[in-house]
């Protein structure tokens, strides 16, 4: 059995405990969490850190297999430049360099406290090094057909590249999902979705302004690139409407719906998803946001709608780390109003809950294992993250 203390406990499940103890057993399960010292413990039981304790942290948006493309595509070139220069720079990596990302980008997970992932993959290339079960992973096979035409064939290499999840791991947690409205077609949306009672669902949503452009007016930078490639969207209708409002009710309201960055969402868009589903979930990833289209998401308009928010780190891609505690350093930075306490739920059990995993992770509850993290470097006259912070996981 250990006993942790430190400035402050957050079990979040509870209001933070100043000089709070959180017990746990060989097993790494939660025994206990109290605001005062067990009458018999010894002070040489008690392992005694500066700083704040929390649950370990749950990155619900990630490509784990882009990490070999670390400072390769420029900064703040708006989505269609990132995708453009995406398409050509992913060409020139060869299989090891792209294994060896991978590892290594997981390694960089591990070493900042995440303990469960939600992760894209377009292919397998993720799979071997998922199989030694050194995080938790939730597995988004991703397609995207842009034209009805190509839905069927879409569909079959979705299924293919799950088979190749299930002969790998026939226990690994997935669910077949779209890329994002702009790149999924109306028969895409309403085909995959009857194969998922029980899936949790994540889209790319509103992550540059020229995708709600697209949909309003057939208009803007995103279709400008794709009709540059040489598609034909001559019979492509624009709906008129914001891209969430064009296609949302595509999706299942049961299933746990992830909608991913965010950046361009209004409180009209907020408004119209939360009336849908009470199972929408937000993740934003701000550095990602920012190393794109140099812009973030207005928090406050999501916190006033009481909408559920997640914190994901995308991808290395379009990222300088795989670190939870840099994205919430980053929403301080830029919404220093905005609480410890409500971040470090969306980066624990927002996160635990919108992946299916908070029977296990997210809080310090007893029987859980959620890992426990010593964020150290904080501001604790006022209970806040500074720019030197950093994590260390304990347990």
């Amino acid at each position: 059995m250990r006993y942790l203390t430190a400035d402050y406990i957050f079990p979040i499940s509870q209001p933070p405990i100043k000089n709070g103890i959180v017990a746990v057993d060989d097993e790494e399960k939660i025994v206990s969490v109290t605001s005062s010292v067990v009458e018999k413990l010894k002070d040489n039981q008690l392992e005694i850190y500066k700083g704040i304790l929390c649950p370990g942290f749950v990155n619900t948006h990630c490509h784990l297999e882009l990490s070999h493309m670390k400072g390769v595509i420029p900064e703040m070139t708006g989505l269609a430049g990132f995708i453009k220069n995406f398409i050509s720079a992913r060409r020139t990596f060869s299989s090891e360099q792209v294994e060896n990302g991978i590892a290594a980008g997981e390694n960089e997970m591990l070493e900042n406290g995440i303990v469960a992932v939600g992760d894209i993959c377009n292919g397998s290339d993720t799979f071997k090094q998922k199989a030694k079960k050194n995080l938790k992973y939730y597995n988004f096979i991703e397609g995207f057909d842009f034209f009805p035409e190509n839905t069927e064939t879409e569909l079959k290499r979705v299924n293919n590249v799950i088979e190749e999840l299930m002969q790998i791991d026939a226990r690994a947690d997935y669910s077949s999902v779209p890329h994002a409205p702009y790149s999924v077609s109306e028969k895409y949306f309403q085909t995959f979705s009857k194969t998922l009672p029980d899936k949790i669902i994540s889209i790319h949503n509103q992550e540059s302004a020229d995708e709600n452009l697209m949909f309003r007016e057939k208009n803007g930078k995103i279709i400008e690139f794709f009709i540059s490639l040489g598609m034909n969207f001559s019979n492509w209708k624009a709906s008129g409407k914001h891209s969430l409002e064009s296609y949302l009710t595509f999706l299942p309201k049961a299933n746990n719906l992830l909608l991913v960055h965010n950046t361009f969402t209004n409180s009209e868009d907020i408004k119209f998803a939360e009336a849908y589903s009470n199972n929408i979930y937000w993740a934003t990833c701000p550095n990602a946001n920012l190393y794109i289209e140099n812009k973030l998401p207005d928090y406050n308009l999501f916190i006033a709608a009481g909408a559920k928010m997640t914190i994901g780190t995308d991808s290395l891609a379009s990222n300088y780390s795989l670190s939870i505690l840099d994205e919430l350093k980053t929403i301080s930075n830029h919404f220093p109003e905005l609480k410890l306490e409500m971040l470090l739920q969306w980066a624990t059990l927002n996160g635990a809950k919108a992946l299916g995993f908070q029977n296990e992770l997210g809080s310090f509850e007893v029987g859980k294992k959620p890992g426990v993290l010593l964020i150290e470097n904080t501001n604790l006259d006022k209970v806040s993250l500074s720019s030197e912070s950093k994590v260390r996981r304990l347990v």
